[in-house]
């Protein structure tokens, strides 16, 4: 799939991509008047090239600690609930398997994150 469409629109008109809101997830469309080039979605958040690319960046950022914070919480509670003898009919060993899981997959997402580096725009300042 593309994110921009095979050819850019003519000067003064859109045409969809297949990018999605780093704000709200809504289609995004690209305007082109004269050489300059915006994305805007349905609900009318707009961004030039750089803040589209930041944003996007800073959207990966988040999901990836989301992600990393949602195993860490199921490690913990899966210990937590074993520690009280709560695990209500499931398996034990089957929660120590997918907590030992859950853990290496929080390691492994929190490395990739931490090796990760966002875009630097050319005058050598962050994206975000």
């Amino acid at each position: 799939m593309n994110s921009l469409p095979d050819e850019l629109p003519r000067d003064g008109n859109e045409a969809f991509s297949g990018l999605v809101c780093p704000d709200c997830a809504g289609n995004i469309v690209v305007h082109v008047q004269q050489r300059h080039v915006t994305f805007r979605c349905r609900v009318g958040h707009a961004f030039s090239s750089g803040e589209l690319l930041g944003a996007k960046e800073t959207v990966l950022e988040r999901r990836m600690w989301s992600a990393i914070f949602a195993y860490e919480e199921l490690t913990s509670l899966l210990a937590e609930l074993e520690t009280h003898d709560l695990l209500d009919g499931f398996d034990l060993e089957a929660c120590r398997r997918r907590r030992a899981v859950a853990r290496e997959h929080a390691a492994r997402l929190r490395s990739i994150l931490q090796e990760d580096r966002s875009l630097a725009r050319p005058n050598g300042a962050g994206l975000s």
